[in-house]
């Protein structure tokens, strides 16, 4: 089982796969990745004849592309265990028309976690507006706190796909993206997203020194109290965060559009099989097995999250979740740039930062046509790599 260091020690995970070889005597070799390592040692791996991955822990969605699912990895679209998904979790394991994977993680809501006892301190009322997420920061810089920590280190939790979700579901916006007929240059409001984060950079919202913040750095930032703000999941407080979670709460994500802020809907990490392994058979067993409702509901036991099976019973929503439900209901929005747009990459924010940081006239526009060139570019060699399997 391949997969990236931090989710294969997800402890549903680890719980499943210790339960599959204390009742069935077979042995899960996890084979851990970073997250900067792991696309390229996949796609290198899959082009082996003698490849020895046989499972994958992977994002599905445009996410796959790199991977050419359809050549790749087995079509579960027949499988007992495929009426068992929620609607939000079976349409997340789809590619192409089939059910690529079966999908075993934590269902969370993204947005911007917030620091209450700071909040109150301060007399900041959580904002509903772009407009009042920008007072609140400026209160809070005015007070010693620095707004939000942005893990600028780490380009791909700059989480642009967070506003997104909201540009690209407006008048066929999607469609003309993957026809090829729109690229990110030409949409209005991705200049209002990019321009966001360089806003936030220049007035100090995010920190002097915002360029070394990282993913290892995000719990001791918020546990610190010298940061009041970050852009998350729920479900990241009781997975991740070292500190005490009811410290917190949840509030929309507010990246410049659209007005009102926006919650985003969860991404699952799919259990993928390499139908080209030699133990293609020893990796169904082990999705047949994680698929059982007794087995996945002792896995997710005690875990918060959204169900992701019918069955599932043993899991608990969030506080955060439960706290702010109503105001999720009306600024909910389904994660699709992730899932949908052809070539989409959050590395592709590594362009946000160069804009962030540029003294040089560097445009929102240079900005957007340098990331619309590395997506095209994405697209034209998944291309090229599926004709010359074919």
């Amino acid at each position: 089982m391949w997969g990236r260091e931090a989710d294969l020690s997800r402890s549903y995970i680890t719980r499943a796969f210790e339960r599959y070889e204390e009742l069935t005597g077979n042995t899960v070799n996890v084979v851990p990745y970073s997250p900067d390592q792991m696309e390229q040692a996949v796609i290198d791996e899959l082009g082996r004849s003698d490849s020895e991955l046989d499972l994958l822990l992977y994002f599905g969605g445009a996410n796959l592309d790199a991977f050419h699912p359809d050549v790749n990895f087995y079509d579960f679209s027949e499988a007992q265990w495929v009426d068992d998904l929620t609607d939000m979790s079976i349409n997340q394991a789809i590619y192409h028309g089939k059910v690529i994977g079966l999908p075993h993680w934590e269902a969370s809501v993204s947005g911007t976690l917030y620091n209450k006892k700071l909040f109150h301190k301060l007399g900041i009322t959580p904002p509903r507006t772009q407009e009042e997420f920008q007072e609140a920061c400026r209160i809070l810089k005015q007070n010693g706190i620095t707004p939000l920590y942005l893990p600028c280190a780490s380009p791909t939790m700059l989480l642009y796909q967070f506003p997104m979700d909201a540009a690209v579901n407006e008048r066929g916006v999607m469609e003309a993206l993957n026809d090829g007929n729109t690229g990110y240059q030409d949409i209005g409001e991705m200049y209002r997203i990019v321009k966001w984060y360089r806003a936030m950079a220049q007035n100090g919202y995010l920190g002097d020194n915002y360029l070394e913040n990282s993913w290892d750095g995000m719990s001791a930032a918020l546990e610190s109290g010298e940061y009041a703000m970050m852009l998350c999941w729920d479900t990241w407080l009781y997975t991740d965060f070292e500190g005490n979670p009811s410290d917190f709460g949840l509030m929309p994500a507010f990246v410049g559009v659209p007005d009102q802020g926006t919650f985003e809907g969860p991404n699952l990490s799919l259990l993928l099989v390499n139908k080209n392994s030699a133990q293609v058979d020893a990796s169904l067993d082990l999705i047949s097995f994680m698929a059982d409702p007794y087995n996945y509901n002792a896995a997710f036991e005690g875990i918060y999250t959204a169900p992701v099976f019918r069955q599932q019973m043993a899991s608990i929503s969030t506080p955060q979740y439960v706290e702010a439900a109503g105001w999720i209901e009306e600024n909910y929005r389904n994660s699709i740039a992730w899932l949908n747009i052809k070539g989409f990459s959050q590395s592709d924010a590594a362009c946000i930062l160069k804009y962030m940081v540029s003294e040089d006239g560097c445009t929102a526009r240079q900005c957007l046509t340098d990331m619309e060139m590395l997506r095209q570019q994405r697209i034209s060699s998944y291309s090229e790599a599926s004709a010359k399997k074919e």
